[in-house]
C-alpha cells in the first residue's frame, strides 16, 4: 500500500510537471501588460500566468494563516480558563464535603449499645 501511494504521488508530480512544460512551450508569444498605467516589459504569456499562479500559492496560505492563529490563541486561552474553573470546582466540592462532615452528628455504630436516658 505504501509503494502504491508513492507511485501515485510520483505519477501526479510527473503529470503536473509535464503540463507546466507543455503550457510554457505553447504560450511563448511575447505580450506587454498594463497594470495601473504601468507597462511591463514584453515577456511570454506563460511567464505572467505562472507568476500569478506561484504568487497565489504563496499568498493564499499566508492570508489564511492569521485567522487560524487567532482561533488557536482563543482556544488556548479558553482551555486555560476551563482548567482553572475545574480546579476551583474541585476545591469548592472538597470544602463543602468537609463542612457537611463536621456539621453532621456522629451516628452510633451498629454493634455498640447506645445510652438513652
Amino acid at each position: 500500500m505504501q509503494n502504491f501511494k508513492r507511485l501515485l504521488v510520483i505519477v501526479i508530480a510527473l503529470v503536473l510537471a509535464a503540463s507546466v512544460v507543455f503550457f510554457t512551450l505553447e504560450n511563448r508569444t511575447p505580450i506587454q501588460l498594463v497594470f495601473f498605467g504601468w507597462l511591463t516589459p514584453e515577456l511570454p504569456i506563460a511567464l505572467f500566468v505562472m507568476s500569478a499562479f506561484v504568487l497565489g500559492l504563496i499568498l493564499g496560505p499566508l492570508i489564511s494563516w492569521w485567522p487560524h492563529q487567532r482561533l488557536r490563541m482563543r482556544y488556548s486561552k479558553q482551555a486555560k480558563q476551563l482548567k482553572a474553573c475545574e480546579q476551583r470546582i474541585k476545591v469548592l466540592q472538597t470544602s463543602e464535603e468537609s463542612e457537611t462532615e463536621a456539621q453532621a452528628p456522629a451516628l452510633p455504630t451498629a454493634g455498640a449499645p447506645s445510652k438513652v436516658s
